[in-house]
């Protein structure tokens, strides 16, 4: 017999269902079969489907002696058998790691980022080797990097591109090729702001993303909210990459995210920022969308992280006494105010990191508050109830004898000159003009535990639509950090190329902010 390393591979598929695969030197045949088939009813089988194909078919063990017809085939289809057709001997593999399905983009445009869709079996994604490659048309296959994903850098332009993956057992297996890759003028238009991060600072970026699911109503009639924005631009083939390069681009240590759909931080955040660690946190409900944080592993190690309603906060259960006992006043003498709090529930995501090098404590705050300015002062509430939690956090600390330094991000949805505003911009609400028993309560009661600054200034929009262009999302940072360099805000020709965002360089109707803070000097002892 000649052995010349064939395979036949065994795949469970149930408790009684097997797929075998003969792979031939060139080719290679797929069957389903019941897995207490006997092995001669497998072979009548081979031969009717294959009957020009197959001559004779044999199993035999270690002393090479053939196995009976009445073997079933869970039984007989064993790694230490062989199966012989033909005269060929086969090696037998059973469930073996394999990488099945390996693809990238199809469309591939300088500055955007190529993350691999990769389904494997009895295989981590972790102890995955990649390579990538490229070639001109003319020229042969050469490694370019062997990371994850692939930033397509310039120098690509013109070229085809492909991905070899292998480990820990599996057999290497070759993408799609794809390319030529491409130059694309929006896509350099959006990345073009970029600068580069001076050392000893954080960067970090708040960016409300824009779920699909507020892209139209979700009632008849079906109302698209951005009829100036041509569908293609629209679909999440075409944002969420964007999204990603303009990560990239910045290369922030911090990503705070707004509007994030669990599809889109599954499929396309989480394996793309692989060097990263983050998590999402989605309100109940119709709109799957919530806030998702992001942090570079490579820099920071999580201390601490919870994510919870903020209306929580106000209840005995979270043991906050000075919030509660605000809750308890709001509850009896503005009933309504107390109802409004807790049927217009938002999320927020705060995380302890502590920085690898300085050792430095940093709590970040992450939030989405309430769209609609009737109910600004349920935003308040919302945004006091985030910063007395954090402050509660940073006690804790404190007490150790750590320095704790803090950040909070977020679509505050509230302009400049709003409750919200002046309550993290100055600590009270004091100046807010409005006059009436609640206003006056809130100027009484609610006072912001942690001194914040802006990090980011206040640029003339974030948030650029058809209908309304105004600042509604900040990055702030305590009193004791030094706000660096701020990335400068995108060129108004390039909005202007459109009534508002999403555009064809724009894959959001907000635009992220990006700040680079220095954190406080003292050092944990």
């Amino acid at each position: 017999m000649k052995n010349n390393m064939n395979r036949l591979v065994v795949r469970t598929l149930s408790k009684k269902r097997l797929r075998i695969t003969i792979y031939y030197p060139t080719k290679e045949k797929h069957f389903e079969r019941l897995s207490d088939e006997s092995f001669g009813g497998f072979v009548k089988r081979l031969k009717s489907k294959l009957p020009n194909e197959v001559k004779t078919v044999a199993i035999v063990n270690n002393n090479g002696c053939a196995i009976k017809d009445s073997v079933e085939l869970c039984d007989a289809l064993i790694p230490t058998n062989r199966f012989v057709l033909n005269d060929v001997c086969y090696n037998i593999s059973v469930d073996p790691p394999t990488i099945e399905e390996l693809q990238i983009s199809s469309t591939p445009v300088a500055g955007l980022v190529l993350a691999p869709r990769i389904k494997v079996i009895n295989i981590e994604l972790k102890n995955l080797k990649y390579v990538w490659e490229a070639k001109a048309s003319d020229g042969d296959w050469g490694k370019i990097s062997s990371t994850g994903t692939l930033m397509l850098y310039p120098k690509l332009i013109g070229k085809m591109v492909r991905l070899c993956c292998s480990g820990q057992g599996a057999e290497p297996v070759f993408s799609n090729v794809v390319g030529p890759v491409t130059d694309d003028e929006f896509t350099n238009s959006l990345l073009s702001r970029a600068i580069p991060i001076e050392y000893g600072y954080t960067r970090v970026m708040s960016y409300n993303i824009l779920a699909d699911a507020f892209l139209e109503s979700r009632t008849e009639p079906i109302k698209n909210f951005f009829p100036y924005c041509p569908k293609k631009f629209q679909i999440r083939e075409y944002r969420e990459p964007r999204i990603v390069a303009e990560v990239f681009a910045h290369r922030p240590h911090i990503i705070c995210m707004q509007e994030v759909e669990d599809k889109t931080y599954s499929n396309c955040l989480k394996p793309m920022l692989e060097t990263y660690g983050g998590h999402i946190t989605v309100i109940k409900g119709r709109f799957k969308a919530g806030c998702a944080m992001f942090f570079k592993a490579d820099d920071f190690d999580e201390c601490h992280y919870e994510s919870f309603p903020l209306p929580d906060l106000y209840r005995q259960s979270f043991g906050i006494p000075d919030l509660i006992k605000l809750g308890q006043k709001i509850g009896s003498e503005f009933p309504d105010t107390w109802k409004d709090i807790g049927i217009r529930p938002v999320m927020t995501q705060i995380a302890v990191l502590r920085h690898k090098e300085s050792r430095k404590l940093l709590i970040v705050g992450n939030t989405h508050l309430f769209w609609n300015p009737a109910y600004h002062v349920i935003a308040l509430l919302h945004i006091h109830a985030m910063c007395t939690k954090i402050q509660s956090i940073r006690d804790v600390y404190e007490k150790q004898g750590e320095s704790v330094s803090v950040v909070v991000c977020g679509d505050m949805n509230s302009q400049i000159g709003s409750l919200v505003h002046l309550y993290l911009t100055v600590g009270t609400v004091l100046q807010y003009e409005t006059k009436g028993e609640l206003f006056d309560f809130l100027k009484e009661n609610v006072r912001n535990p942690v001194k914040l600054q802006l990090a980011r200034g206040e640029p003339n929009f974030t948030n650029y639509t058809a209908d309304f262009k105004d600042v509604i999302d900040y990055v702030l940072c305590d009193e004791h950090s030094t706000v660096g360099q701020v990335t400068p805000s995108p060129n108004l020709s390039d909005l202007e190329k459109s009534e508002g965002c999403p555009s064809a360089i724009f894959p959001s109707d907000h635009l992220p902010i990006i700040s680079d803070v220095l954190l406080g000097e003292r050092s944990a002892s």
